[in-house]
């Protein structure tokens, strides 16, 4: 995995913690939404990261007129032995890997296809339940909301996301590296020798301390705001995250401890992975809007009062 982690630097250049965050995407078997700015490299890791694991890959362009029937197939006409059947074609979610690009570009309901997929990692369709490649993984990026043309995505989907990655512009020095390299230029072949199904458990089997585990369902409980300890929270939260919050940091904190090689989850790795948990899962109220609150600023102060 570090061999892995070392390439996707060599790519993407000064986008160390992003990278490190999609790798504990991989290694909670888990889903991914990235946001930022157009041009930042998003779709280049997803397809660079396919590429290296040798997993079949395919990218979904989402815009305005996209229908369900674009992500998951259908019934159409083919063409065998020299008669016309109506057959079922997979449609691009049955890849391993699923990069949906300017996922919140499409309409609701083109982005509800992927509920199913990414939950149950099955397809239904007519009454026919059809199982997805193993593993599955679905990376959506997308543009910051005030973009126009843009919707935003409901709060079922958004949970269905083990982590939300925020990835800024690129310090002075990379930013220099990265004007000379050209698109044209020949690109540095790499495949990674390992196997993420013998990995998978050896990621749950990271200890984690029971001092750690109950920060974690205390963050988590405590983003609620009828049932918090702090006023903030009550004053500015709309709602708080859900069990598969506690979950995803329970996963996610083993995951970068095992990535960082830690002998057990530290306080470090379990801060570090919090807000891409969390982020998504939470809603400021109108008055934490109208006042200007930053969430992951109150997060942060959340984090720091109950680890700290």
């Amino acid at each position: 995995m570090k061999q892995l982690k070392n390439y996707l630097n060599s790519q993407i250049l000064g986008q160390e913690t992003l990278i490190e965050q999609v790798l504990v995407t991989l290694l909670c078997h888990g889903h991914g939404l990235i946001t930022g700015q157009p041009g930042l490299g998003k779709t280049k890791l997803v397809r660079t990261l396919a590429q290296s694991l040798n997993l079949s890959f395919k990218r979904i362009q989402f815009t305005p007129d996209l229908t369900p029937y674009d992500i998951l197939g259908g019934e159409t006409f083919v063409w065998e032995n020299q008669q016309k059947n109506i057959q079922f074609v997979p449609g691009p979610i049955f890849s391993s890997f699923v990069l949906a690009d300017e996922i919140n570009r499409a309409s609701p309901r083109t982005q509800s296809a992927f509920l199913e997929a990414m939950q149950e990692k099955t397809v239904s369709y007519l009454g026919k339940t059809m199982p997805l490649p193993h593993p599955f993984f679905v990376f959506a990026t997308q543009n910051p909301l005030e973009h126009e043309g843009t919707f935003p995505l409901p709060e079922a989907h958004k949970d269905r996301f083990l982590l939300e990655m925020f990835v800024d512009y690129p310090d002075f020095e990379n930013e220099k590296k990265i004007s000379i390299l050209s698109d044209t230029s020949p690109k540095e072949a790499f495949q990674w020798d390992g196997s993420l199904l013998d990995i998978f458990p050896l990621v749950e089997k990271v200890p984690l301390p029971e001092k750690l585990h109950d920060f974690i369902l205390r963050i988590v409980r405590n983003t609620r705001p009828e049932s918090t300890e702090f006023p903030f929270v009550k004053k500015y939260f709309e709602y708080g995250a859900s069990p598969r919050a506690s979950q995803g940091l329970v996963k996610a904190s083993k995951a970068l401890s095992y990535l960082r090689d830690e002998s057990e989850v530290s306080l470090k790795s379990l801060f570090d992975i919090a807000l891409p948990i969390l982020r998504h899962r939470i809603g400021l109220n109108f008055q934490g809007i109208s006042d200007g609150i930053s969430l992951d600023s109150s997060l942060k102060k959340l984090l720091e009062e109950v680890i700290l």
